[in-house]
C-alpha cells in the first residue's frame, strides 16, 4: 500500500488537498471528454499523533487500528532501539546477536528487569521454552475484536517507522544493527504476556532454564545444609517484598478535597532501564476511547491514566500468582514424579540455541527443559533437583489471556464504582492493586489482581513441615505437596472473594495488603493467598503505607504546616515533595537523646546529626544519607526489639513506637554505619544533593527521593555517588477534575525517550531535578494551548 506523511499545524494542506482533488473530480465528472476516474482505496491504517510539550503523543484515529497504528509509530520514534533488543531477547536470540562467553571465557550477561545480572545463554533457553507460537495465537484468539485491531495497528505504525528509517539513520544505540528486525503480530502478543509475568516466572529465568536431571552437567549443586535466606529464586523476589519495584497510590474523595471532586496520586516506582520503563501517551478514538495516562514498553494502551470521569493508578500487590510443588521423584527415575501412588513421567522439550562466540563463529547449544502437570522445573542451590526431590513452577498469569481487553475496559470506566466492575469482569490485573477516584469525589481501593486459585485448606493442609513451611512464613511463598492430587489448583481467585472500598474520603495502598487502604478501615477475612506470611491481614504496615496514611490525617487535620484542612492538587503535591520519613519520628528523638546519654562517645557526632535532622528526605537535608544507610542496617526496623511500644493491630498508624533503651544493637548498627562512611568519604551530614546524581546530556542532575520512603528514588551507589542503574519514582500524576474535564500535572521523570540523541531524552529528567511538574493535558482546549504542539498525520 501506498504510504502518506505530512508535518502538520492544523491540518491545513490536507483541506487544500481534498477540496482540490473533490473540485478536480467534480470537474472531470462533468466533461463528457473525461477518463474514469479511479478512486484511491481507504488506507487500512490511519492516524493523527499530536505532540505537546517533552514530547508526549497525543493519538486520535477513527478506529483501534489507527489507534495502535499512531502509537506504534510514535513509540518506535522514542524506543525502537530498546524494544528491538528485547524482541531479540523474546526471540531466545542474545547469544546469538550479543554473545555467549567473552574472550576470557566468561558468560555474557545482561541486567534483567528485575535488576539481576542474567546471562544470555540461559534467558535464551528460557524463552525458547516460555514464549511459544501457540501462546501468541492463544492470546490474540481470546482477544475481542477492538484488542486484534489494535495490536494489528500498533504492528504497523511500528514497522512503518522502520520503513521510513533506513538502518544507518537509525538512532546511535541500534544504528545499522542486524538485529533490528520488523515486528510481528505474535512478537506483539508475547510481549503482552511477558508483562503478565513480570511479578511471577520472570523472576526464575536462571532457575527455569538451568533445571536440569542429577546427573546432568548443567546441573547446580545443593548445599549441604540450606535455609530459605540461601535461595537464589527467593532472592529474585526481594525486589517486590524490599520495594524496589512498588508504588504508592492516593484516591482522594469529596470529603477530603477542597473542590469536592476526586483527585489522585499516581506514582509508580519502577526501573529508570528496561522495557519496565514506562511511556506518556494519549489515546483517542472518538466516541470510544479517551485515555491519558502512561504504559510499559510495548503495551499499546495506557495502564494508568485518566479520562473525562474518572483517574486510576496502580500498586504492585501482595498476592501470590504463583506457587511451587514440591514432587516426590521416583526412585528409580529423577525424570518421573508421584501422583498419589502413580509414577508419572515428566516431559523433556528439546531446545537449540545459535551461540556468537569470540571468533565470530555462531555455535549450536542444546539442553532440554522439563516440565510437569503443574508447569516447568525450576532449581537453585535450596529447592534443588535430587534423586529425591524436585521443584515445578506453576504461575496463574500463564492463562492470562485477557489483559489488554481488561486494560481496554478499565479506561472505558465513567466512575469509580464502573471501574471497580470492569476490573472484576476478567480480575485479570496481573500484580496490581487499582485506586481510584472519580468527578463526583468518589474513591476506590480495589484487589482485583490475579492470584493462585489456592484454598485456606489447602495452605493448612499441603504445605509440608520443614523448608516449604519456613519459605511461607519468613517470605510468603507458597510451597505444596505435589504428591497430594487434592493440593493441585486450577486457574485464578474468582472477583467475587476480591477485597474492594469505595468510599467517600480516601483509599490508599503503598505495597502493604488490602488490609488497611484508610484508617478507619479494615478489609479481612479473605482468602489468605492474597496475603501471606509476612503480608497478611492484621501485620505490622510497612514505611510507605504508615506514611501515606500519616500525610492526609494530618492534611484534614491541619497540622502538616500548609494553609487549610483539605487537598488541594498544589497542597497534595507539597505533601509529597515533602519526602516524609514516618519510622523515625516515631523512634529516632528517643534515640539520640538515649544516644547522646550514653557512654558512646564514638557516636556523640552521628548521633548529633540524627538530633538535628528533619525527618525528611530532601536534597538539601543533612542527616538524611546517615540515617538512610543506618536504617538498613537495621533490616529497616522491623525488629521488634527496637521498640519500646511494640506494634497493635488496633492501631497500626502509632505503633511500633519509641526506642527501646534495653536495645543496644542500635548502636553498633549506627557505629557500622559510621565506619561505612568513613569507608567511602562520606561526611555523617552529607546530603542527598551531593551524592544523588545523575549525568544527563552532559549535565549532573540531583535526584529527589529516598530509598525506602513515600517519595522515593533509590540509585545504585558506585563512585562516591548513587546513581544508574536507579528505581523509584517514574510515571507520576497528579489529577483533579473541574467542569470542563481533568486538570492533571506530573511527568515521566527519566523522560519519554530512551534515545540519547532525541530532545526527550532527559528534558522532563531535568525538570524532575528542579522539583517541578509538567501540565498533562487532555482536553482539546488544553492540547491545543500547547505552544509546542506539532502535528503528524500518517496512514497506509
Amino acid at each position: 500500500m501506498q504510504s502518506r506523511m505530512a508535518w502538520l499545524r492544523g491540518g491545513v494542506v490536507q483541506k487544500l488537498l481534498f477540496a482540490g482533488g473533490a473540485i478536480a473530480a467534480l470537474a472531470a465528472c462533468g466533461s463528457k471528454d473525461s477518463a474514469p476516474v479511479t478512486m484511491e482505496p481507504a488506507p487500512t491504517y490511519a492516524a493523527e499523533i499530536r505532540y505537546t510539550a517533552y514530547g508526549v503523543p497525543h493519538v486520535r484515529a477513527a478506529d483501534f487500528k489507527g489507534a495502535g497504528y499512531g502509537y506504534g509509530f510514535a513509540f518506535a520514534t522514542d524506543h525502537v532501539c530498546l524494544f528491538a533488543q528485547e524482541l531479540v531477547t523474546l526471540h531466545g536470540e542474545r547469544a546469538r546477536y550479543f554473545g555467549e562467553r567473552d574472550a576470557s571465557g566468561k558468560a555474557i550477561t545482561y541486567l534483567g528487569q528485575l535488576g539481576g545480572l542474567v546471562s544470555n545463554l540461559e534467558s535464551d533457553f528460557f524463552y525458547k521454552s516460555y514464549m511459544t507460537p501457540d501462546i501468541a495465537s492463544r492470546l490474540k484468539a481470546a482477544s475481542s475484536a477492538d484488542v486484534r485491531d489494535l495490536v494489528a495497528g500498533f504492528v504497523a505504525g511500528y514497522n512503518r517507522y522502520l520503513r521510513d528509517t533506513s538502518p544507518d539513520a537509525l538512532p546511535a544505540e541500534c544504528r545499522n544493527a542486524a538485529w533490528v528486525q520488523p515486528i510481528t503480530e505474535s512478537d506483539a502478543y508475547l510481549r503482552i504476556h511477558q508483562i503478565a509475568l513480570t511479578g511471577s516466572s520472570l523472576a526464575f529465568i536462571s532457575q527455569i532454564a538451568g533445571a536440569q536431571p542429577p546427573a546432568s552437567p548443567h546441573v547446580a549443586l545443593a548445599r549441604a545444609t540450606t535455609t530459605p535466606q540461601q535461595s537464589e529464586m527467593l532472592d529474585a523476589l526481594r525486589v517486590f517484598q524490599d520495594g524496589g519495584i512498588g508504588s504508592n497510590g492516593y484516591g482522594l474523595g469529596r470529603e477530603v478535597t477542597a473542590s469536592g471532586r476526586g483527585m489522585v496520586l499516581g506514582n509508580p516506582h519502577f526501573p529508570w532501564w528496561g522495557v519496565l520503563r514506562l511511556h506518556q501517551l494519549h489515546l483517542t478514538v472518538p466516541g470510544q476511547y479517551d485515555v491519558y495516562g502512561a504504559t510499559l514498553l510495548g503495551a499499546p494502551l495506557p495502564l494508568i491514566g485518566f479520562n473525562k470521569d474518572v483517574a486510576w493508578t496502580h500498586t504492585f500487590s501482595t498476592d501470590q500468582r504463583f506457587t511451587l510443588f514440591r514432587l516426590k521423584l521416583d526412585p528409580a527415575d529423577p525424570k518421573r514424579y508421584m501422583v498419589g501412588e502413580e509414577s508419572r513421567p515428566m516431559t523433556a522439550t528439546p531446545l537449540q540455541v545459535q551461540a556468537l562466540q569470540p571468533d565470530g563463529t555462531i555455535q549450536t547449544r542444546e539442553r532440554s527443559l522439563y516440565s510437569t502437570e503443574y508447569g516447568p522445573l525450576t532449581a537453585d542451590s535450596v529447592f534443588a533437583w535430587t534423586a529425591s526431590t524436585a521443584y515445578a513452577l506453576k504461575d496463574a498469569n500463564r492463562t492470562n489471556d485477557h489483559l489488554l481487553d481488561q486494560v481496554l475496559r478499565n479506561g472505558k470506566a465513567t466512575s469509580a464504582a464502573s471501574l471497580r466492575e470492569a476490573l472484576a469482569f476478567y480480575s485479570e490485573m496481573p500484580w496490581v492493586n487499582t485506586i481510584a477516584a472519580d468527578r463526583e469525589g468518589n474513591a476506590l481501593y480495589a484487589n482485583y489482581s490475579v492470584a493462585a486459585n489456592v484454598t485456606d485448606t489447602q495452605l493448612a493442609s499441603c504445605v509440608s513441615a520443614g523448608l516449604p513451611q519456613a519459605v511461607l512464613a519468613q517470605q510468603g511463598v507458597v510451597v505444596l505437596n505435589g504428591q497430594d492430587p487434592a493440593c493441585n489448583w486450577s486457574g485464578h481467585l474468582p472477583s467475587a472473594q476480591r477485597p474492594y472500598v469505595l468510599r467517600a474520603d480516601y483509599a490508599m495502598n503503598a505495597n502493604d495488603s488490602h488490609w488497611w487502604p484508610n484508617q478507619n478501615v479494615r478489609l479481612s477475612g479473605f482468602p489468605k493467598i492474597i496475603a501471606t506470611g509476612p503480608a497478611a491481614e492484621g501485620v505490622e504496615q510497612g514505611e510507605r503505607t504508615r506514611a501515606g496514611i500519616a500525610q492526609i490525617v494530618d492534611r484534614v487535620s491541619g497540622v502538616d504546616g500548609l494553609p487549610g484542612t483539605l487537598f488541594t492538587l498544589a497542597s497534595l503535591q507539597e505533601v509529597y515533595k515533602a519526602g516524609r520519613f514516618y519510622k523515625p519520628e516515631r523512634w529516632l528523638g528517643e534515640f539520640v537523646t538515649a544516644c547522646l546519654a550514653s557512654a558512646r562517645s564514638d557516636l556523640a557526632a552521628a548521633c548529633t546529626v540524627l538530633r538535628d535532622w528533619n525527618r525528611k528526605e530532601q536534597l538539601d537535608a543533612k542527616g538524611a544519607l546517615l540515617f538512610r544507610e543506618f536504617y538498613a542496617r537495621m533490616g529497616e526496623m522491623k525488629d521488634a526489639s527496637l521498640w519500646r511500644v511494640p506494634y497493635d493491630p488496633a492501631d497500626p498508624l502509632n505503633t511500633p513506637s519509641g526506642f527501646n533503651t534495653a536495645n543496644t544493637t542500635a548502636y553498633d548498627k549506627l557505629a557500622e554505619t559510621v565506619a561505612y562512611f568513613g569507608t567511602i568519604g562520606f561526611a555523617l551530614d552529607e546530603t542527598p544533593a551531593a551524592r544523588q546524581i545523575l549525568s544527563r546530556d552532559g549535565k549532573n542532575l540531583s535526584i529527589p527521593g529516598g530509598r525506602y520512603t513515600f517519595n522515593n528514588w533509590r540509585g545504585q551507589p558506585a563512585g562516591g555517588k548513587y546513581g544508574d542503574p536507579a528505581y523509584g519514582n517514574s510515571y507520576m500524576q497528579f489529577v483533579t477534575f473541574d467542569d470542563n474535564g481533568p486538570v492533571a500535572e506530573g511527568m515521566l521523570t527519566y523522560s519519554q525517550s530512551t534515545h540519547a540523541s532525541s530532545d526527550h531524552y532527559a528534558d522532563l529528567t531535568e525538570l524532575y531535578a528542579q522539583r517541578s511538574w509538567a501540565k498533562l493535558p487532555y482536553t482539546e482546549a488544553q492540547i491545543t494551548a500547547d505552544p509546542n504542539l506539532r502535528t503528524l498525520k500518517i496512514s497506509e
